[in-house]
This record gives C-alpha cells, structure tokens and sequence, in this order.
C-alpha cells in the first residue's frame, strides 16, 4: 500500500501545482494587458509567451498525473505486487 499512497500523493501534488500555475498565469496575463496598453508590439509577443509556457506547464502536469494514473491501475491490477516500471524510484534499495 505504501506505493499506492505515493501515487496519490503524487497525483495530488501535481493537481495543487495546477493551481498554483493558474493563480501565477492569471496574474502575469494582468501583467501582459498592462504591456499592451504602454506598447502593442510588447503586449503581443508577452502574451504569445505567456500561452506557450501555460500550455506547456498544464500539458506536462497533467502528462504526470495521466502517468501516476496508469501505475495506479497496474499496481491495482497486479493486486500489489511488483510494478515493472523503469522509473527511478520504483526500484529495488539496496
């Protein structure tokens, strides 16, 4: 069960993260209306980055849950037992 509690404590942590990023990108798009009042040109290329980065930022999240996911399925499908994963921490201490 302890990695069961890691997955979720994982998925969980990821989705408060998502949170934090949507607080942080609704405030720096209050930051890129105020570029596009002093210059247009400032204003658009903030704001094309500022959308290249969230979508970049909510796309690798959720790539992260969607993987916490799977490894909780098969550690439920396999009732417990060994998951065969390459990551890192899934193996064995030594």
């Amino acid at each position: 069960m302890e990695r069961r509690e890691q997955l979720l404590a994982w998925i969980e942590e990821t989705k408060r993260l998502q949170r934090r990023l949507a607080i942080v990108f609704a405030a720096l798009g209050v930051v890129v209306l105020g570029l596009f009042a002093w210059s247009t040109s400032v204003g658009a290329l903030s704001l094309i980055s500022l959308v290249l980065v969230a979508i970049c930022s909510f796309w690798i999240t959720t790539a992260h849950n969607i993987t916490h996911r799977q490894k909780l399925a098969e550690l439920e499908r396999t009732g417990g037992k060994g998951v065969q994963t390459d990551h890192r921490r899934w193996h064995a201490k030594r």
